[in-house]
């Protein structure tokens, strides 16, 4: 406060002056530069000193001045100096553009023409470059022309054919220009450098053809690929080609085929397939696995030599699918020309087909065992559908193996058809315990070793083809009816010397047991059975005799049954009450009304009931079927009543049977105890079942049947 009355108090001028001194602010950066200036001149901080302040800091700019123009002299001289290069240069420069245009004058004839003649040259080095490239297209060069007419046939040569190929469809396009004049001339110029060249190349390769015949497993080189492949452009040449390998390749293999059998291989080894002539067997599979192997080789040799067309391969499943053929097959019907790979094959082993087939079907007439016969048969199957995998079933191989394969099974079948009739010409007389004759084992274990046979052929067979038909066991099926079909037979006329009214009676003094027929029939079915029960092949003929085996148990429970009731007196009356239970049910179904109906005195199955109810039949009286009931009764009782069929050697059979005859018995009975209780019957007015003293119950206890 006393501060500002102060500076209130003090002049104006000095107020503001110290105003002013105050509101400096003495951390502004030019200032403290100011100050950091003022320090190096500024010595000493007296009172003169500080008066003289102003002069000191004028002295100080005059300084700065004076260096300043003395070092700005240098300058200007040196400015001075360049001024007058400059004007030098600016008279240089006028006195060379005076020169330029002069020059330019006298020059411009010169440009112009030498301008002209650029472009002409221009005009004529495209025309070179579109005459070279014409020639490049259009023409070959001297050193194809060369390789062309050479006597060698190599890279180069193929490189030149396949340039006069390519000149050759050039020319096509030039044909649709104007400059078809010229077309013309170079296509024919270009038909008979390849003309030339192709008869040239189809010379050699028949040649190389020729020396390949010679070797059994000979390599193809990649000059006669590439010469096969360039013929294929003229399918005449290319076919001439074609014969000529399938020639040559066609007598090696005979010979190769003979030495095989009668040489062997070098030195003896392998041994001539013939010496093992005396054993059918290995000799017939000996020269299929020759063929097979020999088959295997030539295609090797085919496709390298001739390629596998792959893309018409592709096309195969399809053909395979709508034709029912095989690859092979399908494969022959590439082309018009029968040049594939299956052809060519065919017509190589058409030289071994006759001296194959002769030996094998020497060995099938002389009449080898039956399951050598059926052996055979699946062997040559086996080698069949090899060999139709690779060449088709039209091929005459295949035919070959085809009607050697027909022949084994035809002499199979004739065996079994000579033995079936010797079954059948004198059957067995039944044994005594009712057993199968031996017959029916023997025949047995030759169906066990025909189905190995088979099922070891299956399984080294290679997979079916896409649109095969059938299952692998319908080949089967056959055969086994072959075997097994005489074998029942044989055992139904058997089993027919059994029978009551039989010519010949197997015993004359004994008492015939009118189930001996049926027990003997069911233990040969079940021997036969049981034998093939545990092979999968022969499941469906295993399960037809199952079905036989049930009909002749349920004719001899139903024998049995019979019997049992009549004994008691029980057929009688289940019978008629079965024709009026069915008479009542027919009558309800049709809706008709309620009439009188009874019964005939007969009590036969043709006689139908004319009374109301059982009840009003004489037959079906109360009194008379309570006593047919307790005489079921006792006699279901004994223990020697009920038949054990102790024939029949099948446990399980015989168990079967004796738990029928039981439950068929407990139902007989508890539908005549059904009957007494039933309101219809019209037995409940004289006591229904209470006149019975056995219950159903007790019967199926006494008969053990749960």
């Amino acid at each position: 406060m006393a501060s500002n009355t102060t500076t209130a108090s003090l002049a104006p001028g000095l107020a503001r002056k110290v105003k002013k001194i105050l509101e400096i602010k003495t951390e502004a950066p030019d200032l403290i530069s100011s100050l950091t200036s003022l320090s190096t001149f500024y010595e000493e901080n007296t009172p003169a000193a500080r008066r003289s302040l102003r002069t000191t800091i004028e002295k100080r700019g005059l300084q700065i001045n004076d260096k300043f123009i003395t070092a700005a002299e240098a300058v200007i001289k040196a400015l001075d100096e360049v001024q007058s290069h400059l004007d030098g240069l600016s008279s240089s420069c006028t006195m060379i553009s005076n020169v330029l245009s002069t020059s330019k004058a006298s020059t411009g004839p010169l440009l112009s023409d030498t301008e002209r003649l650029t472009r002409e040259l221009e005009a004529v080095e495209r025309k070179g470059q579109l005459i070279g490239e014409f020639l490049e297209q259009y023409q070959l060069a001297p050193q194809e022309v060369a390789a062309l007419q050479g006597e060698e046939v190599g890279p180069h040569f193929f490189a030149a054919l396949s340039r006069v190929r390519q000149i050759h469809e050039n020319c096509r396009s030039l044909l649709r220009t104007h400059h078809q004049r010229a077309g013309l001339e170079l296509m024919e110029l270009m038909a008979t450098y390849q003309e030339t060249a192709y008869e040239r190349l189809c010379r050699w390769v028949q040649g190389e053809c020729r020396n390949i015949g010679e070797f059994d497993a000979p390599e193809v080189d990649s000059t006669l690929q590439a010469a096969v492949r360039a013929l294929r452009e003229r399918p005449v040449l290319f076919k001439y080609c074609a014969e000529e390998v399938a020639t040559a390749r066609h007598n090696a293999l005979f010979q190769r085929f003979i030495t095989a059998l009668t040489r062997g291989g070098p030195s003896g080894m392998p041994r001539p397939i013939e010496i093992h002539a005396h054993d059918p067997k290995r000799y017939i599979n000996d020269m299929l696995a020759w063929v097979h192997q020999a088959l295997a080789g030539e295609r090797e040799f085919v496709v390298a030599l001739f390629g596998d067309e792959p893309k018409e391969r592709e096309a195969l499943p399809t053909r395979m699918s709508s034709s029912g053929g095989g690859a092979a097959d399908a494969a022959d019907n590439l082309g018009g020309d029968g040049l594939g790979c299956a052809a060519l094959l065919d017509r190589i082993f058409e030289s071994i087909c006759r001296p194959l087939k002769v030996r094998i079907e020497q060995v099938l007439m002389t009449s080898p065992p039956l399951l050598l016969c059926f052996q055979l048969a699946q062997l040559h199957s086996f080698y069949l559908n090899l060999v139709v995998r690779v060449v088709g079933h039209s091929s005459q191989l295949s035919a070959a193996l085809r009607s050697c394969r027909d022949m084994a099974t035809r002499v199979f079948y004739e065996q079994i058809r000579a033995r079936g009739d010797k079954l059948l010409r004198a059957p067995p007389p039944p044994p005594k315990d009712l057993s199968p004759p031996p017959q029916v084992a023997e025949t047995s274990h030759q169906v066990l070793e025909i189905i190995t046979a088979y099922e070891s052929a299956l399984e080294a067979s290679p997979a079916p083809q896409q649109g095969g038909s059938g299952a692998p066991n319908d080949e089967l099926s056959p055969v086994l009816g072959a075997v097994l079909d005489p074998l029942v037979e044989m055992c139904e006329r058997s089993a027919e010397a059994l029978t009551p009214d039989a010519p010949s009676r197997v015993d004359e003094v004994a008492r015939l047991d009118p189930a001996a027929h049926r027990i003997y029939l069911i233990n040969c079915l079940s021997s036969v059975m049981n034998a093939l029960g545990s092979r999968s092949s022969a499941a469906p003929r295993v399960r037809h005799l199952a079905d036989m085996v049930e009909g002749h148990v349920s004719a001899l429970v139903g024998g049995e049954v019979g019997r049992l009731l009549a004994r008691c007196g029980l057929a009688e009356v289940v019978e008629r009450l079965r024709l009026y239970k069915s008479h009542l049910a027919e009558r309800a179904a049709a809706g008709g009304a309620g009439g009188e109906v009874g019964g005939s005195e007969g009590g036969g199955r043709d006689a139908a009931p004319a009374l109301a109810v059982p009840a009003s039949d004489p037959a079906l009286s109360l009194p008379r079927i309570c006593e047919a009931m307790r005489t079921f009764f006792v006699l279901v009782s004994s223990p020697d009543a009920l038949p054990e069929f102790l024939g029949i050697q099948a446990p399980r059979t015989r168990a079967d049977a004796v738990s029928r005859v039981a439950r068929s018995l407990v139902e007989a009975y508890e539908m005549v105890h059904s009957a007494l209780d039933d309101p219809t019957s019209g037995y409940l007015e004289q006591g229904g079942s209470s006149a019975v003293k056995h219950s159903p119950a007790q019967v199926r206890t006494i008969l053990g049947v749960l």
